[in-house]
């Protein structure tokens, strides 16, 4: 038995991505951009895809309301403002769904094996539940964002839902339940830390996009021409934020349960007598 108890402890992979231990912001946001990198062809095609149908509902708004990006920061006039929030829902519904993917690299990095895909009617469930729990996070980010400050709550209020469907195995009513009580455990953590995590992108992709102006003026381009030469690198910045902001997702859940449930200590004495897998992290 003595021999056996530090093999069987090697068992539960020690430097991996995501560290069994509270993490720091700072920790957090570095984990979630090395399980962008592990996860780079699947993760951020999938969301590139997925921000080229979200400019495809913005800019015909913009159009309607006349408004150019190439012209620099528009007025919060009610139109923009309504499509102001209309895009701040689909930006919650867009790192929902890519919650798959970026849990499937937390798991990996957890167990220090990759995760199969399953059986085809698991992956309808889950493509199911994944789809649902997205809308109803986008509602309260949409409409938080309407609101102004009420954004606050209404963004990391189902936020971690996704991500609970893949890693913990739950069903689309479950996971809401399960997401929204993580976000406001242990004074509302989980919610501060999606909170700085969308701000930080923002204020990133908000340089990012101040910088392609200033760029803009120095290309003798007619305003149309540069208007479209805008939104391909509006999609790039948007394709590593929102791929980014679901592997800080993917591991907030992670270090959440290691924080508030001990999952580091239950791990490692499930270890103890059988191989990690993704199973060991399902609801129990």
């Amino acid at each position: 038995m003595e021999r056996a108890a530090p093999s069987a402890a090697r068992r539960l992979p020690r430097d991996e991505a995501l560290p069994l231990r509270p993490l720091t912001l700072g920790e957090l946001l570095d984990t979630a951009s090395e399980l962008v990198r592990r996860r780079a062809a699947g993760l951020l095609a999938t969301a590139a895809a997925l921000a080229v149908l979200e400019q495809a509902v913005l800019v015909p708004g913009r159009l309607t309301l006349g408004i150019r990006l190439s012209d620099g920061m528009p007025g919060l006039s009610g139109g923009y403002w309504v499509l102001l929030a209309i895009g701040a829902g689909l930006e919650a519904l867009i790192i929902a769904w890519l919650g798959p993917q970026a849990g499937r690299a937390a798991v990996s990095a957890v167990t220090g094996r990759p995760v199969a895909l399953g059986r085809w009617r698991e992956r309808f469930r889950e493509v199911e539940a994944v789809a649902l729990v997205g809308l109803v996070a986008a509602v309260p980010a949409a409409l938080g964002a309407f609101l102004g400050p009420v954004w606050l709550l209404g963004y990391p209020l189902f936020g971690l839902a996704a991500v609970a469907v893949t890693i913990e195995r739950r069903g689309p009513f479950g996971a809401l339940k399960r997401g929204a009580g993580l976000a406001f455990r242990g004074g509302m953590r989980g919610a501060a830390v999606r909170v700085i995590g969308y701000s930080s992108w923002l204020l990133i992709r908000f340089a990012f996009y101040l910088g392609l102006l200033a760029g803009l003026e120095y290309l003798p381009l007619p305003a149309g021409t540069a208007e479209w030469l805008l939104v391909p690198m509006i999609v790039a910045a948007n394709t590593l934020a929102y791929a980014s902001l679901a592997a800080l997702d993917a591991a907030l859940l992670i270090e959440s349960r290691v924080r508030l449930e001990g999952l580091d200590l239950w791990l490692t004495r499930a270890a103890r007598h059988r191989e990690p897998g993704p199973e060991m992290l399902a609801a129990r």
